[in-house]
C-alpha cells in the first residue's frame, strides 16, 4: 500500500474516532428517541468499519472486494441530474415545504434519471410523499418545513375577489 493511501486512511481513521467519542458525549439516545449523536455515531461507526476493510485488503488478507470506480460503468449524465436534484432539494425546501419538495425530487428522478411512464411518476412520487410524510411528521414527530407557498396563496385567495 503506497504511503499516501496509509496516511489518508489514518486521518480517516482518527477523524472518525473522535466524532464517535464526540457523539457519545452528546448523547445517543434510543431507537425510538434518537439523541443528538446517534446519527454522527453510526456514520462514524460505518466509516470506521470502511477503513478497517481497507486496511485488510491492502495488508494482503481478503476482506473486501476490489475498490472500484464510483462512476464505472455509470452514465455521467446520471450523475449530474442527481446533484442537480439534490441541490434543488435542498434549495427549495424551506419554500415549498417537505412534501411538495419530496414529491417534485421523486418524481424529478423518476422521470430524468430513470425514465418512467407518467403513470408510474405520480403514482410513486405520490406514494413516497405521503410515506414520508408519516413516517417523519405523525410517527417520529419531527417538524419539517411547511412551506411558504401555500401561505402566500391563501392570502392571495382570500385578498382576491373570488373570496369576498
Amino acid at each position: 500500500m503506497p504511503k499516501r493511501e496509509k496516511i489518508t486512511l489514518i486521518i480517516w481513521l482518527f477523524l472518525s474516532l473522535f466524532i464517535c467519542v464526540e457523539s457519545v458525549r452528546l448523547g445517543l439516545g434510543t431507537l425510538r428517541a434518537p439523541g443528538p449523536g446517534f446519527l454522527t455515531f453510526g456514520v462514524s461507526v460505518f466509516i470506521i468499519l470502511c477503513v478497517c476493510s481497507l486496511f485488510l485488503k491492502k495488508t494482503g488478507r481478503k476482506f473486501a472486494g476490489d475498490v472500484v470506480s464510483l462512476f464505472k460503468g455509470k452514465n455521467i449524465r446520471d450523475v449530474i441530474y442527481t446533484v442537480i436534484g439534490l441541490l434543488g432539494y435542498a434549495l427549495l425546501l424551506e419554500r415549498l415545504g417537505f412534501l411538495l419538495c419530496t414529491l417534485c425530487f421523486v418524481g424529478f428522478s423518476l422521470k430524468m434519471i430513470k425514465p418512467q411512464s407518467w403513470r408510474m411518476v405520480l403514482v410513486m412520487s405520490i406514494g413516497v410523499a405521503i410515506f414520508c410524510h408519516f413516517l417523519f411528521n405523525v410517527w417520529l414527530t419531527l417538524q419539517l418545513p411547511e412551506g411558504t407557498w401555500l401561505n402566500q396563496l391563501l392570502s392571495f385567495i382570500k385578498g382576491s375577489h373570488l373570496w369576498k
